[in-house]
């Protein structure tokens, strides 16, 4: 199976700092989620992208091929990737923003709502 399997790890693989192979994931993770606390849409704007440079690292490391996001997530079987759609629906939000900037309007419930769809993704392959 190609599923990702570089992202699954057993116990004995995470160290008591958090570190998963010793790359510190976390620390990123952690950072969208401060971002999240805040009360300001441009916190929510950033936490967003910051999730969203994480799903590249992912699917980077997994070694899909494409130049871009959009690209890697057209070339990858949906039996390898359970969380294709959240991904995919988060990336077009993420594109919003990119695109739109300070004309893209965004509620905290909606960027909630795209940050869980990054968790869920980063869930399956145990990268956060």
């Amino acid at each position: 199976n190609a599923k990702l399997n570089v992202f699954y790890s057993t116990p004995k693989d995470i160290s008591d700092e958090g570190l998963v192979n010793n790359i510190p994931k976390n620390k990123k993770w952690q950072r969208v989620l401060t971002h999240m606390q805040s009360t300001n849409q441009s916190d929510w704007k950033l936490a967003i992208l910051e999730a969203d440079i994480m799903l590249e690292e992912l699917l980077d490391a997994a070694k899909f091929p494409g130049e871009t996001i959009s690209e890697k997530l057209k070339n990858i079987e949906q039996s390898d990737f359970n969380t294709i759609e959240a991904a995919w629906e988060a990336h077009k939000v993420r594109n919003s923003i990119a695109h739109r900037g300070a004309d893209f309007a965004i509620s905290k419930d909606e960027a909630q709502r795209v940050i869980t769809l990054y968790k869920a993704v980063f869930d399956e392959f145990y990268y956060i």
